[in-house]
């Protein structure tokens, strides 16, 4: 396995605005040592850690990233719409996290998001620059996406780093998918995994990680079924 048990879902998304710097400080405060985010684009080329397209949902602000350059964004207050508390928090850039992951030397899933209004080269060069730059330990790094062409982009740029194939539910080609970018793990929503999958994926000599999970109960059944790890956003339910 690769990963941890838990792996913290946009850092601790219940207990801190999701990822943000606060959210990776609690992460490592509570001893969890994976964290998952969000890897994005914005209209002038910089590489953002942020999920959605637009402001709308995390923010008092509105607009949509494919509009907006860093510096329209960068000192919009993302911590608000969790708490006061937390009214300081901005957008980062994928290399501002990088640095702050790689000092708390934290393991990291970064899952590199896809939407309409760019290309999967206009953000796979910039990010595999950025992992260039600023990471060391690539024995702690996952690349996940849901887009599989980003991740044969990567695949081809360098192969010896690790990717994971997100999914919804697991297709019937899932095999040769994962081995056109001999990818390590496969992550799936837990709710549409089956057992003869989970057993598949095991067989396979693949790690299997399955999201978003927030229920004890739901977990035991999980690791049972042969799942290794789990994103959650409050990894304290679980001590």
């Amino acid at each position: 396995m690769i990963a941890s048990r838990l792996i913290a879902h946009r850092g601790c998304a219940k207990l801190a605005p999701e990822n943000t710097l606060a959210a990776m400080n609690l992460t490592q405060k509570l001893g969890v040592d994976w964290v998952e985010i969000d890897a994005n684009l914005m209209a002038d080329g910089s590489v953002v850690i942020f999920h959605d397209d637009t402001l709308d949902r995390l923010t008092d602000h509105s607009g949509e990233l494919k509009s907006l350059s860093y510096s329209d964004v960068a000192d919009v207050d993302i911590g608000s719409h969790f708490s006061a508390v937390f009214k300081d928090e901005r957008i980062l850039t994928l290399e501002a996290m990088l640095d702050v992951l790689a000092k708390q030397e934290m393991g990291l899933n970064l899952e590199i998001k896809r939407y309409e209004h760019f290309a999967p080269t206009d953000i796979v060069n910039p990010t595999i620059t950025a992992i260039e730059q600023c990471w060391k330990d690539f024995d702690r790094l996952i690349i996940s996406s849901f887009d599989h062409e980003i991740l044969k982009l990567i695949y081809q740029a360098k192969p010896d780093w690790q990717l994971g194939q997100l999914w919804e539910a697991l297709p019937d080609d899932w095999q040769k998918r994962v081995d056109a970018i001999q990818a390590v793990s496969v992550h799936l929503d837990h709710t549409l995994l089956t057992p003869p999958q989970a057993r598949a994926i095991k067989d396979a000599g693949l790690d299997l990680y399955v999201y978003t999970v927030n229920d004890v109960n739901e977990a035991t059944r999980l690791f049972d079924m042969g799942v290794d790890g789990i994103f959650t956003d409050d990894p304290t339910i679980f001590r």
